[in-house]
This record gives C-alpha cells, sequence and structure tokens, in this order.
C-alpha cells in the first residue's frame, strides 16, 4: 500500500528542459524527505499535459511551486494550473478570511521581465535576502540565469547556492502546508479558464494500437501492413524490415527521464525501424537481476538509467552489481547516468557509463549515438553477439 503524503506540487512546463525540471524535483523531494520523513513525496507537472496529473495534483496539494519562464507563461496547460490554484487560495480566503498566499511559492526558472509577466502574477520569492552572499558571483547568476542556469555552473559556489534554496524551500513547504489549503471542490478544473498562455506543453506521442507494429517511412519508403518496400534501394520489395527493439529500465522516480529517453530515441530522423519499451523496476516485488532480465525480454538493447535513485532501491546484495552490470553477459546494457551521485564499487569498475548533463540536442545524439554504437541485432539476439 502506498502511504507517501503528497507536500508540494511543482508546476513548470516541459519546454524548459524536463530532465532538469525532474532533477530540481527530486532534489526538493529528497530534501524534504530527509527534513519530514520517508513518506513525504511530491507531484510533477504537467507529464502528460493538463489530464491526470492536474486532476490528482494541482486540485489537492496544498503547496505549489511555480517555476517561472518566458515558456512557462507562453504555455496554457501551467495557466489553467494557476488558474485552479488561484480559485484554491481566494476561496479559502472568501471562506475564512485569512490570508493563504505562503501556499504558492514561485521561483526564477529562466528570467522574465516585470513587464513581460501576466497581469496578477507575483514577484518571485527573493530567497536571496534570507541568505549570506546574496551579492556574490552565484547570487548574480540567479539573478541573471534563473535556477536553471545555477543548477547547470560548475562554480562551488552555486551549487553551495543551491543546497541552501532547497534547505529553505523544504522548509517553507513544510510550514505553508499547516495552512490545510482545501482541494478543489464543486467545479471542475477544466472549466477554468487559463490565467495566461497560448500554446500547449509538448506531449508524447499516443502509444501504437495494439497489436499492430508501426514503422517510421522516409524517404522511398512507404508503409504496407508492417513491411517496407524501397523504391531506390537493393533491397527485394516486400522483404519484412527487422524492427531495433530498446529497452528502458528504471525507477518510478526517474519517469520524466525515461520519457524523455523515449521521445529521443523514437524520434531519431535517421533511424526508420525502432521500438522503445519502458520497464520499471518493481523495488518492491523483485531484485535487481529480475528487473533487468524483463527489460532484456522487451529490448535486444537495454538503455539502464542510473541515478541516486537506482542505486538506493531495492537494496540489492552489493555483489548483484557486480553480477548484472560487469562482464561479457552485460555486453547488451547501455548504463546512463542522470546525476552525479557515486556509483556502487562493483559497478564503478569495468562499466562504462555514459553521463548526461542535460536535455538539449547534444546530450540527446549522445544517447542515440550510444544505442546506435551498441551494434547491429536482430530480435532475440544481444548486442555485440555474432548474428
Amino acid at each position: 500500500m502506498d502511504r507517501s503524503v503528497n507536500y508540494f506540487y511543482t508546476s513548470c512546463t516541459r519546454n524548459d528542459g524536463w530532465p532538469s525540471l525532474s532533477r530540481f524535483h527530486a532534489d526538493l523531494e529528497y530534501r524534504l524527505k530527509a527534513q519530514e520523513g520517508l513518506w513525504v513525496a511530491g507531484v510533477l507537472g504537467p507529464q502528460t499535459g493538463s489530464g491526470p496529473v492536474l486532476e490528482s495534483g494541482v486540485t489537492q496539494v496544498g503547496v505549489m511551486v511555480a517555476l517561472y519562464s518566458p515558456e512557462y507563461f507562453r504555455d496554457r496547460d501551467c495557466g489553467l494550473e494557476w488558474a485552479v490554484f488561484r480559485h484554491r487560495i481566494r476561496s479559502q480566503e472568501f471562506l475564512t478570511d485569512r490570508p493563504v498566499t505562503d501556499c504558492l511559492i514561485p521561483l526564477v526558472w529562466k528570467p522574465v521581465p516585470r513587464s513581460e509577466r501576466p497581469r496578477d502574477i507575483p514577484d518571485p520569492w527573493p530567497f536571496l535576502a534570507d541568505l549570506p552572499g546574496a551579492d556574490s558571483e552565484a547570487g548574480q547568476l540567479y539573478e541573471n540565469r534563473g535556477l536553471s542556469g545555477l543548477m547547470q555552473s560548475q562554480l562551488p559556489e552555486a551549487n553551495d547556492l543551491y543546497v541552501a534554496l532547497l534547505g529553505l524551500l523544504a522548509r517553507r513547504i513544510a510550514t505553508a502546508r499547516t495552512v490545510g489549503l482545501e482541494p478543489l471542490e464543486g467545479i471542475r478544473p477544466l472549466s477554468l479558464h487559463p490565467a495566461f498562455g497560448t500554446t500547449r506543453s509538448h506531449l508524447r506521442r499516443p502509444a501504437p494500437t495494439p497489436g499492430r507494429t508501426v514503422v517510421r517511412t522516409g524517404p522511398g519508403l512507404r508503409e504496407d501492413d508492417g513491411y517496407l518496400h524501397f523504391s531506390d534501394t537493393g533491397h527485394r520489395p516486400g522483404r519484412p524490415l527487422e524492427l531495433r527493439s530498446v529497452a528502458i529500465s528504471y525507477v518510478g522516480a526517474d519517469q520524466p527521464w525515461a520519457d524523455w529517453m523515449q521521445e529521443v530515441l523514437e524520434e531519431d530522423p535517421g533511424d526508420t525501424g525502432v521500438e522503445v519499451h519502458q520497464v520499471r523496476w518493481r523495488t518492491e516485488l523483485e531484485p535487481l537481476s529480475e528487473a533487468v532480465a524483463r527489460a532484456r525480454a522487451e529490448g535486444t538493447r537495454v538503455v539502464v538509467v542510473f541515478s541516486r535513485s537506482y542505486f538506493t532501491a531495492g537494496a540489492p546484495d552489493p555483489y548483484q552489481w557486480e553480477e548484472v552490470f560487469v562482464g561479457p553477459d552485460a555486453a547488451d546494457l547501455i548504463p546512463v547516468q542522470i546525476d552525479a551521485e557515486p556509483r556502487p564499487l562493483l559497478v564503478r569498475r569495468g562499466v562504462a557509463v555514459v553521463q548526461l548533463t542535460g536535455s538539449d540536442e547534444g546530450q540527446a545524439q549522445l544517447l542515440r549515438d550510444m544505442v546506435d554504437d551498441a551494434g547491429p541485432t536482430v530480435p532475440g539476439q544481444r548486442g555485440g553477439e555474432p548474428r
């Protein structure tokens, strides 16, 4: 049974770099767990637009952290989240005659001049005023580039400021949660008018229709019941094209990264036959070896999302890391690390790990190159084995 308690909702737009946003959300959640207890959780949205996440998140959770940016204020989904939360605040203030605005915590993800912010949008939280060294290089970096720039900086002072912000933010969220903001009742969230925004977040493509393999087409190709016909190559017309299959092994906390990796691999412009399957490690039900085995059953290449959450999940025996990730049997595994968490000792030896530092096109291409370099495979065959 899930006994977690949602302490906060992170309102943001995917267009501002989903992996960086999810890292911030995970870091804040981790800080709150250390402060309040392991049952604490947060909701990161919108992961798939203003549907289930909106219904279960911003309509219910008592504190919202809003990440301001030019893209944020252009995003209609974020405007709808804002309208829902503002409606909840105003309704409670009207009924109780007590201010509850502390339940909304705005931060600067990327700077937006006051003149370009929508009407009735409050100023960001001036947290620097509560910390020493606000005029330091790191403080200026936040003022000029926002939280996104602070997180990407290599300055030691930037990391110190980021950690200090997480501590302040966790304490403020815990305090604001005691206000007891009531959930939205008596009105459907989609019936509210968005407070701002004209565009929609980038959404994942709908899943293929069950029972039918979708093959992408390109120049000289056409789709015909699972076969690809080549008009200008030496392939025999009607010959089936073997699809490359990729599985992504991850833990639930890294769901946004798994979504992003699936999008990158499925949208590879140079690939006409790829299937991507997400295989979540059910940490409470299976050991690490079984989770990876399930991923192998779904794909001929397996991208493993290494992270703090992955290394601390499931409490595997130390030697199980070596058993799974070291040696010739691990040739089909592509470990990709999304943070700077030290790897278990037995994984640090002899395991080539790709380090991702963001979600820009350069990092996306790095991921594609790693999967492409795994060597040609056919269904049921591991990368690197002879055909």
